[in-house]
């Protein structure tokens, strides 16, 4: 059985709980991701419970219907990133008891890898 890793925003209003391992992380410098510092955490979507309710969720999207960017509407937080398909990424920033700077991040060069998002 995998631990269970609690998370949340700064100022609390959203908690998650992520049964998984802590592993594969990574950082990205897309245009999104440079600008919100995020750490990618992919993880199966059945692994992530929302301990607060949907309602309190805001969503950026920005190249598709099916994938977003969820935060905080409070304190603008980044906790989700969807449109993964079957794995929804975790901002592993929003760890609680967890030191980021002790983790092994890799990372992915989204501003050349990704293709560019609509221009209209």
């Amino acid at each position: 059985m995998s631990p269970t890793h609690k998370l949340s925003c700064h100022c609390g209003s959203i908690r998650l709980e992520v049964e998984a391992e802590l592993a594969g992380l990574h950082e990205c410098n897309c245009s999104t991701c440079a600008r919100a510092g995020f750490i990618h955490w992919k993880v199966r979507v059945e692994a992530v419970k929302l301990v607060t309710q949907k309602r309190q969720l805001s969503t950026y999207l920005w190249r598709d219907a099916d994938g977003g960017h969820h935060f905080c509407p409070t304190c603008g937080t980044a906790l989700l990133r969807t449109g993964y398909r079957d794995h929804i990424s975790v901002n592993a920033r929003c760890l609680e008891g967890i030191d980021i700077f002790e983790l092994e991040i890799g990372r992915y060069d989204g501003r050349n890898l990704m293709p560019p998002g609509p221009t209209t």
